[in-house]
């Protein structure tokens, strides 16, 4: 199983997984669970109830894969390397704009945490299957007796 080649494949789905989950809960576009939320003149409130407690329970689900596997300090430094990755990212992009306002600088930053937001969540539910990959070692403090 260590031996198998890891497939880009299964990275990109979990970090679109990821991503989608991001910018369906908020997005700076208004079209977003949270907009509806607060619009209190549209959608019943009894399943405005329901979809955010299906939100809560799974961010619960992903936040506890994901603290279980990078820990307080792993959680630090994995989310400053994907605002890091995200800022060049944005600034490759932002590059091409002769002028710049500060409502573009404004939005930018917002999906550059959401970006970031993205990125550890999708490398906190992948490092398991990982670490299994490239070393063949179970990760054996997620299971327990």
């Amino acid at each position: 199983m260590a031996n198998d080649p890891l497939p880009l494949a299964f990275f990109f789905a979990r970090f679109l997984f990821s991503l989608a989950l991001v910018l369906a809960t908020y997005n700076p576009s208004g079209y977003s669970v949270y907009h509806w939320m607060v619009d209190f003149g549209a959608g019943l409130p009894s399943l405005k109830v329901i979809v955010a407690l299906m939100l809560v329970m799974i961010y619960y689900v992903i936040f506890r894969v994901v603290f279980a596997a990078f820990r307080r300090s792993g959680l630090i430094v994995g989310g400053l390397a994907a605002v890091l990755f995200t800022i060049e990212l944005a600034g490759v992009v932002a590059a091409r704009r002769s002028q710049h306002s500060w409502h573009f600088y404004f939005l930018l930053s917002q999906y550059i945490t959401l970006c970031a937001v993205a990125i550890v969540l999708s490398l906190g539910v992948s490092w398991s299957r990982l670490i299994e990959r490239l070393t063949g070692q179970l990760q054996k403090r997620y299971v327990r007796r």
